[in-house]
């Protein structure tokens, strides 16, 4: 019998041992997690639905290794995970900008349902149980000095969202392999902003984002910003922020238009038509007809103009300065929102030591590493899940056909 070792129970984990397992009783899987309660990521993601994957995805997605990334992505395409799923009696169903989730609208759905098929096929989960060393053995491993293994499936996860179960530790045990590691950052996290107005904090608004580097444009994006008390979060910047967290030097800034619906000169226009139509209406009563009142309050104090100043008294000029602030507010940015915050790891195991086929290791024959481990990071919308559910089943074949084959 072979016994394969998953350290790490999430979302990749259990695909590959579900995998493995599958192949029959010639395999003894086991899963090692340092949680109480193994998959808990997976209830926080999709704000409680679980976006599983994303059926208009490509590994162009991608981030970090991406050719490395494309073969797991191709061969097990998110219609395979969808029918992956299937088999496990969960359904889904497919909204807008093609994010699956499951048809019960529910994460817990996708962590029940995994759990039980584990169940089902024998495999054994090991919970509060961390590894923290693994030593090379007779062609296997043993793990924590006393965990026997012929084959090891490592994908504990990054290093983004500690209180999930994922702190680096994957990283320190392939540094003691000798794996080489490409720099970890936080990934799909807020920003914070020098100077960032407290005032602003719970306000969210449709904007069209861009991301400066110096003088140049690097990234666009429209869709709901939360501001915060130390600046800005929502999709659309957490979708920016690897930019910010993988060039930790660079200085970027950030532009907001706030109202992407409205051209500056039609704004302008309106601006200009209703302060003639009632010039006793303050500047502050204007802006409530366009934007929530704490940020048209912020905005109008950028420009120097009095919330209470009658319409009246607010210049043409300064009518046009002001539209050109709600078009192009610009903020600075310090930096992003840390680990803790942060819903996945940019960086990670240089996949260049791995077979892409089979995520083996091609120092160690048995070692096989996949998920948030790896290199290989997407943005909001069901990419890395659909990169765990990949990547864990590529691991599992290749450990059953290379098995199989011995």
């Amino acid at each position: 019998m072979t016994r394969v070792a998953i350290v790490g129970g999430g979302a990749s984990g259990f695909a590959a041992a579900i995998t493995v397992a599958r192949a029959g009783k010639a395999f003894q899987v086991t899963i090692y997690e340092r949680l109480q309660k193994p998959l808990k990521k997976i209830l926080a993601t999709g704000n409680g639905r679980c976006n599983l994957s994303n059926v208009e995805l490509s590994p162009t997605d991608y981030f970090g290794d991406t050719d490395f990334a494309e073969n797991a992505l191709t061969r097990f395409s998110p219609q395979s995970n969808i029918e992956f799923f299937e088999s496990l009696g969960l359904l889904t169903k497919t909204e807008e900008m093609g994010r699956v989730y499951p048809l019960s609208g529910q994460a817990a759905s996708v962590r029940e349902a995994l759990l039980s098929e584990a169940a089902r096929l024998g495999v054994r989960i090991l919970t509060d149980c961390e590894i923290t060393e693994i030593q090379p053995r007779n062609g296997g491993f043993l793990l924590n000095g006393q965990y026997v293994c012929d084959k090891l499936i490592l994908c504990a996860g990054g290093s983004a969202a500690p209180k999930h179960g994922t702190d680096g530790g994957a990283f320190r045990l392939l540094d003691n392999l000798h794996i080489p590691i490409k720099t970890p950052a936080p990934a799909l996290t807020a920003l914070t902003c020098a100077h960032f107005p407290k005032s602003l904090k719970g306000v969210r608004q449709t904007c069209f984002v861009r991301l400066f580097y110096e003088n140049s444009e690097v990234y666009a994006i429209q869709g709901e910003v939360q501001f915060t008390d130390y600046g800005l979060s929502g999709i659309p910047i957490m979708q920016l922020s690897r930019l910010v967290s993988t060039n930790p030097k660079a200085r970027f800034t950030i532009q907001l238009d706030c109202l992407p619906q409205i051209s500056e000169t039609d704004l302008c226009r309106f601006l200009e038509t209703e302060a003639k139509r009632d010039g006793t209406k303050s500047a502050g009563t204007l802006l409530l007809g366009i934007l929530p009142q704490a940020l048209g309050n912020a905005l109008l104090l950028r420009r120097r103009i009095p919330k209470d100043t009658p319409c009246e008294a607010v210049s043409a000029r300064d009518f046009g300065a002001l539209a050109k602030e709600i078009k192009g507010c610009v903020f600075s940015v310090s930096g992003v929102r840390g680990f803790d915050f942060a819903q996945v790891t940019a960086g990670g195991a240089d996949c260049a030591a791995f077979s892409a086929q089979s995520m083996r290791a091609k120092q160690y024959p048995n070692l096989y590493v996949c998920g948030e481990t790896l290199n290989v990071d997407g943005g909001c919308g069901g990419y890395n899940l659909q990169w765990a559910w990949s990547s864990g089943r590529a691991a599992g074949e290749a450990v059953v056909k290379e098995q199989s084959a011995c």
